[in-house]
């Protein structure tokens, strides 16, 4: 996930420059695992979080229109990736499905041509982005919402969420810590979500890289059932969780380096 050189200056934004992300508290898994089992996290960010984020995406949205460069992807292939990884975490034909996150509709675009019909229902913060989807898938659902200020009680057999926790926006571990546990709990089935890797070669100090081995740490004290995907891109991982043990979980994956619970 790289960014046009006339975006760079939103660094600033972003609290960054440095070359490494402000929120990345300290490089070390350990003490990372630390920050996001809550032992070690500063006060919450407060006011902007949100706002950065949403004005982030806006200026992604008027310079390159509702498509993957608008949403801030390397590539379609890229993004694509992501997605059928994220799309391994069960059967969804047929299923309730939540995406946090949805952009302009793009992972629905995606099960489409793949075959999964599913109920389909996406969120995302930006207006601006809503209003595209509605106008391109019209049959599906798509609500504005902030995931991170609650979902309300309405509950889905799977939760998606792909990217949206990307951007350094100062207060990453506090977001992902409060936002996982909303997602678990919207889910009857199964939780897919991803995060850039902090075992990628290079790294962008607008874009926060989370720890994979201390997210599965953390993830584990929300649900044992956990399973942590990689291999599939180099600066990604996507973790899949799963309320209660069920005959829908998918077993292990060499090919995409699966690490089961």
């Amino acid at each position: 996930m790289r960014f046009p050189t006339c975006l760079k200056g939103l660094i600033r934004l972003f609290g960054g420059g440095s070359g490494r992300p402000r929120a990345d508290l300290t490089g070390d898994g350990t003490a990372l695992g630390e920050s996001l089992t809550g032992k070690a996290l500063g006060p919450p960010h407060q006011g902007r979080t949100q706002e950065e984020v949403a004005h982030f995406f806006r200026l992604h949205l008027q310079l390159h229109g509702p498509n993957w460069r608008g949403l801030g992807w390397q590539s379609r292939h890229n993004q694509e990736q992501r997605f059928a990884v994220l799309l391994d975490v069960g059967p969804l034909s047929d299923t309730r499905v939540l995406d946090v996150g949805c952009g302009v509709g793009d992972l629905y675009g995606f099960m489409l041509r793949e075959g999964i019909r599913a109920q389909y229902t996406g969120v995302d913060i930006l207006p601006e982005m809503v209003a595209h989807a509605r106008e391109r898938y019209p049959d599906a659902r798509f609500e504005v919402g902030d995931a991170v200020e609650g979902l309300g009680p309405e509950r889905f057999d799977y939760v998606l969420c792909s990217g949206a926790f990307n951007v350094n926006f100062g207060s990453n571990l506090i977001a992902v810590r409060k936002i996982l546990p909303e997602l678990l709990a919207r889910s009857a089935r199964g939780v897919a979500i991803n995060f850039l890797s902090t075992r990628a070669r290079e790294r962008d100090a607008i874009l926060y890289n989370y720890d994979p081995e201390a997210m599965l740490a953390f993830c584990r004290t929300l649900t044992p059932h956990v399973r942590l995907v990689e291999g599939y891109l180099s600066n990604d991982f996507t973790l899949h969780l799963y309320p209660h043990e069920t005959e829908n979980r998918p077993p292990p994956d060499s090919d995409q380096k699966g690490k089961p619970s």
